[in-house]
């Protein structure tokens, strides 16, 4: 038990843009500038790890929320639109400065995912936000590997790996059933290729 929980704590959705974005500099040939890729690193960082954690804060605070597990369905509401709009609005800025298109289609594919989970919250449906993310990275990857013919079968299959401890942290947790959990990486992965094969 405490494993999982140090599993989920550990690679919790929101620090995913942020695995996705250090992964495509280190693994990408170099093709911008280092202080470039810092000032990247560090908007991702502040968007979708900080500011997030702050809104969940006043959340908390207002007892909008009780804890930032959102363990109610309805918790997750307000969270998951805050999601949607600071990965929208950082990856139009992204597209538009042209910083690097790339990372602003791993973003909108994030927000297109988060949409996903939003709507299905009105269904009664608790998808798996763990695994929209690893999902998600996941996809980003094949979209950079088959963009820039890398073989990064090793990231993926370790990356699969990882999948497999997150769902098992999951049901462990008895925080989602199995269809929450396999419906979260199918969402997480397709949103990913649905933007890229949408602009090619």
């Amino acid at each position: 038990m405490k494993i999982a929980k140090l599993i989920s704590y550990i690679l919790h959705p929101i620090i995913v843009p942020i695995i996705g974005t250090l992964l495509y500099f280190i693994i990408l040939p170099r093709h911008t500038r280092r202080t470039l890729e810092i000032t990247i690193i560090l908007y991702v960082f502040f968007g979708t790890y900080l500011l997030p954690l702050i809104f969940l804060a006043v959340l908390k605070k207002s007892k909008a929320i009780k804890s930032f597990k959102l363990m109610q369905i309805e918790e997750r509401k307000s969270p998951i639109l805050f999601l949607v709009f600071v990965t929208s609005l950082l990856g139009t800025i992204f597209y538009r400065s042209r910083i690097s298109a790339d990372l602003s289609l791993f973003l909108f594919g994030s927000s297109l995912a988060l949409m996903a989970a939003y709507l299905l919250i009105f269904k009664k449906f608790k998808v798996s936000l763990h695994m929209i993310g690893i999902g998600g990275l996941i996809g980003f990857i094949l979209f950079f590997s088959y963009k820039y013919t890398i073989n990064n079968l090793l990231t993926l299959s370790f990356l699969f790996i990882i999948t497999g401890l997150i769902g098992h942290s999951r049901l462990s947790l008895k925080v989602h059933n199995q269809k929450e959990i396999y419906w979260g990486f199918i969402i997480g992965l397709s949103s990913q290729l649905i933007v890229y094969f949408y602009n090619i």
